[in-house]
């Protein structure tokens, strides 16, 4: 057959030329599958296969010569074509990283990598064999492009010598240092303990916990207290971001938030690809096999935190004032809620943080009952207790008690500790109907009630409440007591009751609501 005589004569051909007319001639010559249109009684099979290899393998060679002769953009365009075709075939893939190389475009190479990775996983079930391995790694360590493939050898890019040592790349250790004062929360330090050693066990699978609960509750100094007791189990680093998804300033976007993890794992700024989409890949691809911890601090929502969740092999650990069930439901994210610390807890917590120990426990305990048992705001009143604790603690109790707004009481320094701008940015957050919502129900209502209640205030159906009492329950402004029953904490509707009366004094529906309180009290929570 004249296709094989042709391909037969290439390595005969000493010039590179006159290999590329062989080729040529060889190539006009495929007219597709071979036997195509030919009875079944005809085909044979094994001819057919060898005839596909030989195709395949004059196409690889024509690249090479590409290749060699600098042409390395009409590579990428051959080669960008018959990998289509041959999806799964790994020398294909090597020379269009190798072409994306020589060509400069370093970031298109990775997320090729990236492509073939995922590839033969979802196809196969293998990792990328050495070849492809060698031009990642060369791609990662080096930024310098390996040689070009000898032109006279088809085969050159299948070659499985092992790649030559390169230095390692820098390890990140972006971790803040754990809070200096951290007591309790037992529990969740043994459930992240127990979702840890699990993942362990499957590490094809990756894994997210999260951490949410009310501002100031202290989900950051849980997550760095954990993070930094397992951090060695991490060897390939440590990443760290604040999301600033209820501030200070603006939320991070994704695209930033991806860049300057990329940066953090050692990609060069001008090889980090402009959109989300390319970003995301990327780091997955950068940290695939790879043992990677990431706290995405502060988020704002899933859709936040979705497009840097790395692959199988690290680990997430992500903080929130939001719920975040869609990372639940889509991600299968393990979320631990924190709630108020115990009395113990919170009196440990203060002496802890005042410059004396020679302070009664039941004059603790009361302003720990005042600062409704959040972390925020007892370090709040231990650091305005100052050089004497004892008489500042019964002057900041009496204050507590008697002020018209509490909240100005527990306030000192900057934003981060004022805990009514704490409770503002959770506040910011939601959308109108549900603000006008939780300054409604924080004027009118008590700390526990039920939807009967909250719809006559609304001026709704218990049904139609429903969605604006979650929103306030996903953003940890309200509780959940059961399915059908909701309560404030006590410095949340002080805070609530601030704002309404910004609004001003109760309108008339507001008046005729309260008329029916009662008897909504007393109805069934049912809806």
């Amino acid at each position: 057959m004249r296709f094989g005589e042709l391909l037969a004569a290439v390595p005969l051909e000493p010039d590179p030329g006159g290999q590329r007319r062989l080729l040529a001639e060889a190539l006009q010559l495929w007219r597709g599958a071979p036997f195509e249109g030919v009875g079944s009684q005809w085909l044979d099979e094994v001819e057919s296969t060898r005839m596909v290899e030989l195709y395949v393998s004059a196409r690889e060679h024509w690249v090479d010569l590409d290749l060699a002769a600098g042409r390395h953009d009409a590579a990428v365009a051959e080669l960008r074509e018959v990998t289509a075709r041959y999806p799964l075939r790994e020398a294909l893939w090597s020379r269009l990283l190798l072409a994306l190389r020589l060509s400069g475009r370093q970031a298109e190479a990775l997320a090729c990598y990236e492509e073939v990775r995922v590839l033969l996983a979802d196809q196969l079930g293998v990792d990328p064999g050495p070849e492809l391995k060698r031009q990642y790694s060369e791609l990662l360590h080096s930024g310098q492009p390996a040689p070009a493939p000898d032109s006279g050898s088809s085969a050159a890019a299948e070659d499985n010598t092992p790649a030559p040592d390169h230095p390692p790349a820098a390890v990140p250790r972006q971790l803040p240092a754990a809070r200096g004062v951290f007591v309790g929360r037992g529990r969740e330090l043994r459930v992240m303990d127990e979702l840890f050693d699990s993942a362990a066990d499957e590490p094809a699978e990756p894994e997210m916990i999260v951490l949410h609960g009310l501002g100031g509750i202290g989900k950051t100094a849980l997550a760095l207290h954990w993070v930094h007791s397992v951090r060695e189990r991490f060897p390939d680093g440590q990443l760290f971001i604040d999301l600033q998804g209820y501030g200070p300033g603006e939320p991070v976007d994704p695209a930033s938030a991806l860049h300057s993890l990329l940066v953090g794992v050692g990609l060069p700024e001008a090889q980090i690809p402009d959109d989300v989409e390319a970003r995301s890949s990327m780091l997955r691809t950068m940290l695939a096999d790879r043992q990677a911890l990431l706290v995405l601090d502060n988020a704002l929502n899933a859709d936040q935190v979705r497009p840097l969740i790395p692959g199988p092999g690290s680990l997430s650990v992500v903080t929130s004032r939001n719920e975040l069930h869609g990372l639940a439901v889509r991600e299968g994210a393990d979320r631990i809620a924190l709630d108020e610390l115990t009395s113990a807890e919170s009196k440990a917590l203060l002496r802890a943080r005042l410059a004396t120990q020679d302070v009664g426990d039941n004059l603790l305990a009361e302003l720990a009952n005042l600062c409704g048992h959040v972390p925020l705001a007892l370090s709040i009143a231990a650091e305005r207790s100052g050089s004497a604790p004892e008489a500042q603690i019964t002057a900041l109790i009496d204050e507590l008690r008697t002020r018209h707004h509490p909240l100005a009481a527990l306030a000192v320094g900057d934003e981060s500790g004022d805990l009514r701008a704490v409770f503002a940015r959770s506040y910011q957050a939601l959308g109108p109907r549900a603000a006008q919502a939780f300054r409604v129900l924080g004027r009118h209502l008590g700390s526990q009630f039920g939807l009967p209640a909250a719809a006559a205030l609304l001026g709704t159906t218990p049904y139609d409440a429903v969605p604006v009492l979650e929103s306030l329950a996903d953003q940890h402004l309200l509780s959940r007591v059961d399915g059908r029953r909701f309560e404030f904490h006590d410095l949340v509707r002080a805070y609530a009751v601030e704002l309404a009366h910004h609004d001003g004094p109760p309108t008339a529906r507001d008046r005729a609501a309260r008329n029916v309180l009662p008897l909504a009290t007393r109805s069934p929570a049912t809806y």
